[in-house]
């Protein structure tokens, strides 16, 4: 049995990872895990369209069942579901028999409060099924316009006469919900035109399965005639426009290189994304643009025209109205102490290093890290560094340049980058794992139960190399991390 905690998206897949021995990557807003091994052969993927609304897929064949304890929160998030392949079956606390969830089903679940459910997705099955979960008091926080009618939406539809009771709602079987899942599900990318995909199809299936649960199956809308190839090309619109982003692309010279009308192109946009092609394209730049603020030191004018646009002003208004904060106000948001940076690297030593070489270097990271606020910990196992640091950014990046310019490190590998909400090593300045018998630094931060050693224990010095490998790595680090703050 999986025990899993309730707890933001990223960590919650992070223990499906460390659960599977799966290989989770992570990009900004979206996450896979995916698995070929014992456990079954597939993927788990995620995309945080705002904070608190989150889409889940599944896409996967387990080896044995799958028996989920969800631990939820007192938050009461929403669950809302839908079966594109196979079944589930779940069941709440004190009920002896589970409900069958079928395929094709539309299904909506909201927990008790500090409570449990229990799920089982069965063995040897093609399982497809995309979950859609929405958490109100998150959602609330943020500044973001749309989120207002989402949050609307759901008090409207969901009076629930006891707060404190469980609500579930098996649906009908339902095409309609399923057209929109099936778009989300065989959506592999999680770049930003793959998010752009998944979101237009999560807000048209959410507004779908809403509609369903209130009875109201009267629109036809979600129909399409164009057929799966004509859609298929429509979806290649994110890499042409971002291949001359800088330029202004009309729909006419959009049409001509995918090879299909202006009319089917904007009602295949329409269907896909929810939005017309020229708000498509509005929002494809401004993604691009918020991803030019976290990865370059571009001011905002030069981001502006970098993305297509040459009015300041008017690149402002539309961020503004799209993000609900202005570009300048959002690139200060991630330079603000309260966000963090992380960095997770690995590097080789340098073959004459000795085990004092590392106490020196992990003893200095302890005394001067602190004062620039950056935590982390640390791994050397046979010759090779493994290191998670966070912190300010501008601090972090520092460290880091010292790091790739330090001679004892070599062949630096970067294998995760980028902002993060909280910190994972509240006090671990620096904790170190080792099993190399010449160090003889103290082993700080909770650490002896992680079992790395078995894990790099089993594998040949060539495969120390594999990103697969450290990824596994981080992801046990990190889940020990946020056990030992619980």
């Amino acid at each position: 049995m999986l025990s899993l905690r309730e707890e933001n998206p990223l960590d919650m897949l992070r223990q499906f990872s460390v659960h599977f021995d799966g290989d989770l990557i992570e990009n900004l807003g979206a996450a896979k895990m995916s698995i070929a091994n014992e456990h079954g052969s597939g993927y788990i993927s995620l995309y945080e369209i705002l904070p608190g609304f989150t889409a889940w897929i599944y896409n996967i064949n387990f080896c044995r069942d799958l028996v989920i304890n969800m631990n939820f929160t007192d938050d009461r998030p929403y669950y809302f579901g839908y079966n594109v392949s196979g079944y589930q079956l779940q069941k709440f606390p004190k009920e002896v028999d589970y409900k069958k969830i079928s395929q094709g089903q539309n299904f909506i679940i909201i927990s008790k409060p500090n409570s449990s459910s229990e799920f089982i997705i069965p063995k040897d099955i093609a399982y497809k099924c995309c979950y859609i979960i929405i958490n109100p008091e998150l959602l609330k926080k943020s500044k973001i316009p749309s989120k207002i009618r989402i949050i609307q939406d759901l008090a409207e539809s969901f009076k629930l006469e006891n707060e404190n009771d469980p609500f579930r709602y098996f649906g009908n079987i339902d095409a309609r919900i399923g057209t929109y899942a099936d778009i989300i599900i065989e959506n592999e990318r999680t770049d930003i035109i793959g998010r752009l995909i998944t979101e237009g199809a999560i807000l048209r299936m959410l507004g779908s399965q809403i509609e369903a649960h209130d009875h109201d199956s009267k629109t036809n809308n979600y129909k399409s005639s164009l057929t799966k190839s004509e859609l298929s090309r429509i979806t290649y619109i994110g890499d042409y426009v971002l291949n001359n982003i800088s330029e202004k692309v009309s729909i006419d010279e959009i049409s001509l290189h995918l090879r299909i009308s202006p009319k089917k192109l904007q009602s295949g946009i329409r269907f896909l994304y929810g939005y017309s092609a020229n708000e498509y394209l509005t929002r494809l730049r401004l993604e691009h643009s918020k991803e030019l603020m976290h990865s370059t030191d571009m001011n905002i004018s030069e981001i502006c025209f970098a993305v297509g646009y040459q009015s300041k002003s008017y690149f402002s208004k539309i961020f503004l109205d799209t993000f609900g904060n202005s570009p300048s106000a959002y690139r200060k948001s991630y330079e603000d102490a309260n966000l963090l940076y992380d960095i997770s690297y690995r590097s080789l030593a340098e073959d004459s290093l000795t085990g004092k070489d590392v106490d020196e270097i992990i003893n200095i990271a302890r005394l001067f890290n602190p004062q620039f606020n950056i935590t982390g910990s640390i791994v050397f196992h046979r010759n090779i560094f493994f290191q998670i640091i966070e912190g300010p950014k501008k601090e972090v990046l520092t460290l880091f340049n010292n790091i790739c310019n330090d001679r004892r490190h070599k062949d630096v590998q970067v294998m995760w980058q980028g902002f993060k909400m909280k910190r994972e090593f509240d006090d671990w300045v620096m904790a170190t794992i080792s099993d190399e018998g010449e160090l003889k630094v103290e082993i700080q931060g909770n650490t002896k139960n992680l079992e790395l050693s078995n894990l790099l224990g089993k594998v040949d010095k060539s495969a120390m190399d594999s990103e697969n490998l450290w990824r596994k790595v981080r992801n046990i680090i990190k889940l020990n991390a946020n056990e030992s703050a619980a």
